[in-house]
């Protein structure tokens, strides 16, 4: 038997992996009635939770206060947070994910180094206590990134970070991969210099592919969710509860 709140979880986490869905496909998917995710949506609205469109929902990146244990985005970003203090510098990797975790910062006063011309315009529209350090370089296009040389000497140098936080889309137990060669440099560079590193990415990046790896540390930390492959093993990990669709299947004519 399930709960409302462990669906709506569920539609949150693919909305952080499909950037939108639409209410009829999650329906069947869940064996229940497109009224029943239309309600759902509705609620989610008004919670400021996601963006309602015609036939679906689109991701939005939480507000900051907003209540994480209704949100697997939220719920790793919150773990992350734990080897962040006070006076770090934090080099950022250029994903969704990212910005969550700047959402739940607060009042934490630290350095935020990322060369995410994305994250960038984002943070620089927000107050926030937060200083943020833009490495610079010329703008490739493709990854988003700002890239050069001397940029990436510099996290060796004057922004070399306490914490590397990585949001890769590909991963194994001992390495990341990104689709972006750009990316793939940064985050190696920043993996290098940074005194710890973490890993904070859902549990489908496990299974998924993409061609520019980077080792990771033998000390990195993982932070994932509850639903790792077969034999999956890793020496420092951190899990966040997992429902799947198969655990909200319904009998036949059966829905609430």
């Amino acid at each position: 038997m399930y709960v409302a709140q462990e669906r709506r979880a569920y539609l949150l986490r693919l909305l952080q992996e499909r950037g939108s869905i639409r209410s009829a496909t999650v329906a069947r998917e869940l064996g229940v009635t497109d009224e029943t995710i239309r309600t759902d949506l509705v609620d989610m609205q008004a919670q400021g939770l996601l963006k309602r469109v015609h036939g679906g929902a689109q991701y939005i990146i939480p507000q900051a206060g907003c209540d994480a244990a209704t949100r697997p985005d939220c719920q790793l970003v919150q773990q992350a947070l734990r080897f962040i203090e006070a006076g770090m510098r934090v080099y950022l990797d250029a994903d969704t994910l990212a910005l969550v975790l700047v959402s739940q910062l607060k009042e934490l006063p630290c350095t935020l180094i990322t060369p995410s011309l994305k994250l960038l315009s984002s943070l620089s529209a927000q107050s926030m206590p937060q200083q943020i350090v833009c490495p610079g370089g010329m703008l490739d296009k493709d990854s988003g990134l700002l890239d050069s040389p001397a940029a990436l000497q510099s996290l060796q140098q004057e922004n070399r970070p306490d914490i590397c936080l990585l949001f890769p889309p590909a991963l194994r137990s001992d390495v990341a991969a990104f689709r972006s060669p750009i990316r793939s440099a940064w985050a190696r560079a920043a993996v290098e210099h940074a005194a710890k590193t973490v890993v904070i990415s859902p549990a489908a990046a496990l299974t998924a592919h993409a061609p520019y790896a980077i080792p990771l540390p033998a000390s990195h930390t993982l932070i994932t969710e509850n639903n790792l492959p077969a034999n999956f093993q890793h020496p420092d990990m951190v899990l966040i509860p997992y429902i799947s669709a198969e655990d909200l299947m319904q009998p036949e004519g059966f829905d609430y």
